[in-house]
């Protein structure tokens, strides 16, 4: 039996696993110190749903992975083919960047930049077996091979016995054309992890040479692209990467909208006995906040129209994303409802849409650095934690590749917290709640959301990509080069700002008026030479830092405020179920998730701040040495 040995292995090669592997490589900085297995290495990247990348909240999460130095916001780039900033009424902590990408280009990119990482080795296979050895991760096994390593990363997907259903139709697997992965599951169960069913959906892909394409609204992008990378707003890229210095780099496309009508609904309705999750077929929840076009019908029954995005996947095909009726109804009745919106009476399906169940690790059993509980060195990341969506999948895979990294040198875990990142949010919520359905990345999640924007992650977290060792390499070099000329044009404007009035008013005050905007901030420090060439983008964040400062401001002092409990640890010993004093519910969470610190224990479900309270005196008689304990 052939062994080899790695520092980290990494299983899958979906959004999170590639983010794992190149964090992993980037912390490491070593030939051959990542392994990354997966089924079908032409498969890696492959964007199974929607191929877009970014939205609400889900922008913010793309550019802290870019910020971190991730490879997602490059790719988004290189592969875009509409770009388009949500939300631009409204200001700047709830507007989301979003890209529609080619899908063949956006894999074919992904696969390109693993490729040109020496520090990363792909392995076809599967995982037949994860070695543990007295609660450690020791490696897994593929085939006839050991593959060794201190560190495992686990991003399975939908694919843990991954069932796929068209109206009475079933198949396993856990994307259309690919196998399932069975095995997995029986292992986790077996290791005593808790598993948990959920199903998420997809919608019918056209044939765009069917619909009536110019009849429909245009749903265009913006004429100025917004781009995800920092790096691609210099055109500065690595000589093994793609060139990005023209942006956009592939031809710009528009969508089309049309919805759905009364007669469809009548149809959905005529059918629900033949959907699956109405005919008791599938029993696990679906995403609520992208709701199969069933649920849609079901839940909003007074309404009698739904709106309906036609996506061009990409240049290289005329395949149509039909965005907003995620579906598993049978065939005919697909085909019945998509002649019946406006403009595709005679449009052809090429693919139906479908509904796939897959098994995932209930998230309560993981830590905020995304490392299992129950077996040291074993992480995991993407929707086996519950998440839906590339980018929250992507965040938790570049998480669970730092601290894999850290493990394998001996490094302590590595944690964000929620005033830092939306990934600290995203992680926090993971681990205090138990997810019921598809856990879903919300602007309204973040309580910080004023200091977490968009357009200053660079800003909070370059220096810390930086600190964690993560700009080692010459792209990081050239990430880093590119954030200090960013923050030297920041502070250029901040000066410009405070020694500047208009009229008998200081600039600094009339920023903050509500009719005052970015270009006339930047018309009233025109003719100051301190500030050529100063960025569009760094006027943007400039403006907004000055338009929110004193919510910024107050926003901190609560952050402050807070710290205590959140850097607070509670022991690892102790047992909840004796401390009698709480309530049943409150010992009850605890003792299932075992918080890490007071901060996560105060957002458990069913704590209360009085329960909190009463905690901290009950952990402060555990830690007494027995003589010294007070008798309860």
């Amino acid at each position: 039996m052939g062994e080899c040995r790695y520092q980290v292995i990494v299983i899958g090669g979906g959004h999170a696993g590639v983010e794992a592997a190149w964090a992993a490589a980037n912390m490491l900085r070593a030939p051959s110190s990542v392994a990354l297995i997966t089924i079908d290495p032409a498969k890696i990247g492959v964007m199974s749903c929607n191929p877009a990348i970014g939205g609400l909240a889900k922008g913010q999460l793309v550019r802290e992975i870019d910020a971190l130095g991730g490879l997602m916001g490059l790719a988004t780039d290189a592969t875009g083919i509409q770009f388009k900033v949500l939300n631009t009424s409204k200001g700047q902590a709830v507007r989301g960047p979003r890209a529609q990408c080619d899908k063949h280009a956006y894999a074919e990119c992904v696969q390109a930049m693993i490729a040109s990482r020496p520090e990363i080795a792909i392995v076809p296979g599967t995982v037949d077996e994860l070695l543990i050895e007295a609660g450690q991760v020791r490696g897994v096994r593929v085939g006839a091979a050991e593959l060794r390593a201190p560190s495992v990363v686990l991003t399975t997907g939908t694919f843990m016995r991954g069932l796929m259903h068209t109206g009475e139709a079933r198949s396993e697997g856990g994307r259309f054309g690919e196998a399932s992965a069975v095995g997995i599951s029986a292992t986790l169960k077996s290791l005593g992890f808790e598993l948990g069913r959920l199903k998420t959906g997809t919608p019918p892909r056209l044939r765009k040479g069917s619909i009536r394409w110019d009849e429909l609204e245009n749903a265009g992008g913006d004429k100025v692209a917004t781009p995800f990378s920092d790096l691609t707003l210099t055109g500065e890229a690595d000589a093994t990467m793609p060139s990005l210095a023209r942006f956009p780099v592939l031809q710009q496309v528009d969508c089309r909208q049309t919805r759905t009508t009364a007669a469809s609904h009548d149809l959905i309705r005529a059918n629900l006995h033949r959907a699956p999750m109405y005919s008791g077929q599938i029993e696990s929840v679906g995403p609520r906040y992208c709701p199969s076009i069933e649920d849609k019908v079901v839940r909003f029954a007074e309404r009698d129209t739904h709106g309906v995005f036609l996506e061009p996947e990409s240049l290289r095909d005329d395949w149509i994303y039909c965005n907003g009726i995620s579906t598993s109804l049978p065939r005919d009745v697909q085909d019945a409802i998509v002649r019946s919106m406006p403009g595709c009476e005679n449009a052809e399906i090429y693919r139906y849409g479908y509904a796939v169940e897959y098994d995932m690790v209930r998230p309560h059993q993981i830590g905020a650095s995304t490392e299992t509980k129950l077996v040291r060195g074993l992480f995991l990341a993407g929707q086996i934690n519950g998440t839906s969506g590339y980018e929250e999948a992507a965040a938790q895979g570049l998480l669970a590749g730092i601290n894999a990294a850290r493990r394998a040198q001996g490094r302590d875990a590595f944690t964000f917290g929620r005033d830092q990142a939306y990934i600290g949010v995203l992680m926090d919520d993971l681990v205090t709640k138990t997810p019921i359905e598809p856990y879903r990345m919300f602007t309204s999640r973040a309580e910080h959301r004023l200091i977490l924007r968009a357009d200053n992650s660079a800003d909070r977290l370059t220096p810390l990509a930086k600190q964690l060792g993560l700009l080692g390499t010459s792209l990081g070099e050239h990430r880093w080069r590119r954030f200090e000329q960013r923050a030297s044009q920041l502070g250029a404007v901040d000066a410009g700002i405070e020694r500047t009035r208009v009229g008998y008013e200081p600039l600094s005050k009339l920023v903050r008026t509500p009719e005052y905007d970015a270009a006339m901030l930047r018309e009233a420090l025109r003719g100051q030479p301190e500030l050529d060439g100063v960025a569009p983008e760094v006027w943007e964040t400039a403006f907004a830092e000055r338009r929110y400062a004193p919510y910024i401001d107050r926003a901190r002092i609560e952050i402050r405020r807070g710290q205590e409990m959140e850097l607070r640890k509670l022991p690892d010993d102790i047992d909840y179920a004796s401390l009698t004093p709480l309530r049943t519910e409150a010992r009850m969470a605890l003792s299932r998730f075992r918080p890490a610190t007071f901060g996560q224990a105060s957002r458990l479900e069913g704590m209360t701040p009085a329960d909190v309270t009463l905690l901290a005196v009950l952990v402060q008689k555990h830690r007494r040495p027995p003589a010294e304990r007070i008798p309860s």
